[in-house]
């Protein structure tokens, strides 16, 4: 996973689904090459979050790139995710590079990346996202605003585990405003490589109320490719925000 300035496509997040260009039209056609021209989607991996839509749809080998991100916004509570929607045209077969400036973090996997709002307003408190398509970009520069409530948050945020190896890994877990009352979830996504079992989480220890608690997270049994999945963990207290991992299991 990156950091600083990164590619791609939360829950904030981004998908980048790259569409193919034909040579002997000199117009985009729908392929499933990462090779070629493409829309990436910033999508999250909670709720109220945003995804990078880039829907790179010029023709002609002539004409100048143009590149225009469609849903700027001016700030965004911690701990959450947004979904920026860019037009592209006239990539002419080039991808979209997509760069974090500030704080959070920018997830990138294959035609994946996910901006994560960090916990609490950062100082200085400013964050751009830039769309960069042959030299022409759009960014948006926005801020962190603070959450109406509890706000969890994972880390590491892009953990890397193996099924073959067997050996679980530790997520550390941070609560602020926490309660002794307080009732943490924990739950991991699924897709085709790992069926309905992509994981599982023992007990969730520390302190009730300190705001730190750690908790284990074990790989299936068996998968068929690697695969990057979602970790949240959702506090009981209202108004809270979940935390999110991107964890990439292995066979």
């Amino acid at each position: 996973m990156l950091s600083g300035a990164q590619e791609w496509s939360s829950l904030t997040g981004i998908i980048v689904n790259l569409l193919g260009a034909n040579p002997k039209e000199g117009c985009m056609k729908s392929t499933s090459s990462l090779r070629k021209r493409g829309s990436v989607l910033l999508l999250s991996a909670v709720g109220l979050s945003i995804g990078l839509l880039l829907a790179l749809t010029g023709c002609g080998s002539g004409k100048s790139t143009i590149v225009q991100i469609t849903n700027k916004i001016t700030s965004l509570p911690a701990g959450q995710t947004y979904t920026f929607t860019a037009d592209i045209e006239h990539a002419h077969k080039e991808g979209a590079a997509v760069t974090l400036t500030g704080a959070g973090t920018l997830v990138v996997n294959d035609d994946t990346a996910i901006y994560l709002a960090p916990a609490a307003p950062p100082t200085p408190n400013s964050v751009t996202v830039t769309v960069t398509v042959n030299g022409t970009s759009d960014s948006d520069t926005f801020t962190i605003t603070a959450a109406a409530g509890a706000v969890v948050s994972i880390s590491p945020t892009q953990p890397t585990v193996s099924v073959s190896a067997g050996t679980p890994v530790t997520l550390n877990i941070a609560v602020t405003e926490d309660d002794p009352s307080d009732v943490l979830t924990a739950s991991v996504s699924s897709s085709s490589n790992c069926g309905s079992d992509c994981g599982s989480f023992g007990t969730i220890s520390g302190v009730a109320g300190s705001g730190v608690y750690t908790v284990q997270f074990s790989p299936p049994t068996s998968m068929g490719a690697s695969t990057m999945e979602i970790i949240n963990i959702a506090s009981s207290m209202p108004n809270s925000t979940q935390g999110t991992a991107f964890i990439t299991i292995n066979p």
